[in-house]
């Protein structure tokens, strides 16, 4: 069941966020419509779905399709992944959304943004956006999610190495949090789908569980078959991995390697509860979900 008849444009619905999204707007009957870059995608992703899904072909580097085909939406689900013109870009969307008539948008913003003006590149990037949008004339509604770790970017780092150990810079018995990105989808879905009176301008803050070094190696144990241990390494020693990889800048790398003792998610937020009905899923559940990932 939903409380809304109205359409929701979506931005990045491919990806673990977006998938989840969908799924369960889907199954509320709510209209949307996709903005991609190869609707092909999409319509493999979500066969049998035409009744509720339109598809708008379009990028970020060209607007020009999105201030189109946004026309007759009232909501707007919005998460940007590319950081090169991030403030910039989000500010665009949002005035094109409400200029042509959106009422809410549900925006993906980030934990990081708890940490304090300026503390971190990550969060400095968000919250300019979430100022940027918030300060557009005559805007609608805008709901801020804001996610700490996204449980999806631990898959890798589960992998055990050569030595049958995992890694990361925080001690082993300090607890740290994280969110599946099925929660983040599902919340968003509640969002979109329920009276946009009801969630105004509301900011919830996402983490669903918390677990310490040890019993992440002992979650990972028990996926392999065989005895992993955690190794707290140095900062400077995970820059060096992060950089090694070659996807992220200098400053990223920092955020990554640095913003562990700093980071506000060591405790579960009671939103995701109260808005989903049920408990959020676990970090041990997601990476059992994910074992295939892990053992190969």
């Amino acid at each position: 069941m939903t409380a809304t008849n109205d359409r929701v444009f979506i931005l990045g619905g491919t990806g673990n966020i977006g998938i989840k999204l969908v799924q369960d707007l889907l199954e509320k009957k709510v209209a949307m419509t996709l903005y991609a870059r190869t609707p092909s995608k999409i319509e493999s992703m979500f066969p049998n779905s035409t009744e509720l899904i339109n598809i708008v072909q379009g990028d970020f580097s060209d607007l020009t399709s999105l201030e189109t085909g946004i026309k007759g939406h009232s909501r707007l689900f919005l998460l940007v992944s590319d950081f090169s013109d991030f403030v910039n870009l989000k500010k665009n969307i949002a005035k094109i959304a409400y200029d042509s008539g959106v009422k809410q948008i549900v925006d993906i913003s980030s934990a990081a943004v708890n940490m304090g003006w300026r503390t971190s590149y990550i969060g400095a990037l968000h919250y300019g956006a979430e100022k940027a949008m918030l300060d557009l004339p005559s805007r609608g509604n805008l709901v801020t999610l804001r996610p700490g770790r996204f449980m999806t970017n631990m898959i890798l780092s589960s992998r055990p190495g050569p030595d049958n150990s995992i890694f990361d810079t925080f001690p082993g018995d300090s607890s740290i949090g994280f969110i599946s990105t099925n929660d983040i989808g599902a919340v968003a879905a509640v969002v979109l789908s329920e009276s946009i009176a009801k969630h105004g301008d509301a900011v919830y803050s996402l983490t669903g569980d918390t677990n310490n070094g040890h019993q992440w190696a002992q979650v990972v144990s028990d996926i392999v078959g065989r005895q992993i241990n955690y190794q707290q390494i140095k900062p400077i020693q995970k820059y060096n991995k992060v950089m090694e990889s070659g996807h992220f800048p200098h400053i990223f790398a920092i955020d990554l390697a640095t913003a562990t003792d700093s980071f506000p998610d060591a405790r579960v937020t009671p939103e995701i509860s109260i808005l989903l009905g049920r408990e959020p899923e676990t970090f041990k559940e997601y990476l059992i979900a994910n074992k295939a990932a892990i053992q190969a």
